[in-house]
């Protein structure tokens, strides 16, 4: 009686169904999981550059305020040292 491999045969065809298929949502998974890295790395980037950005921002706004304070006080300097010399000494 020659040997009944049917049974076996069933069992790899299955088995490799199931590779197939795991195969399948593997890739899928590690298309989706490089996509989110992807996306995740442009995302911080631009944040980083936004940041940077905004910092530079108000950087100059900071020496801009800077300016304009030291401005008025060498105006007011020069007001009251132009009144202090009009004033007659005793």
């Amino acid at each position: 009686m020659p040997a009944d491999f049917s049974e076996l045969d069933s069992a790899v065809s299955a088995l490799t169904d199931q590779v197939t298929a795991t195969e399948g949502t593997e890739a899928s998974a590690i298309a989706l999981i490089n996509g989110f890295a992807v996306q995740v790395t442009v995302a911080v980037t631009a944040a980083l550059e936004a940041d940077n950005a905004a910092d530079a921002i108000s950087i100059q706004a900071a020496k801009d305020a800077i300016a304009t304070v030291t401005a008025r006080f060498n105006a007011s300097a020069a007001a009251l040292g132009a009144a202090v010399a009009i004033v007659p000494t005793p």
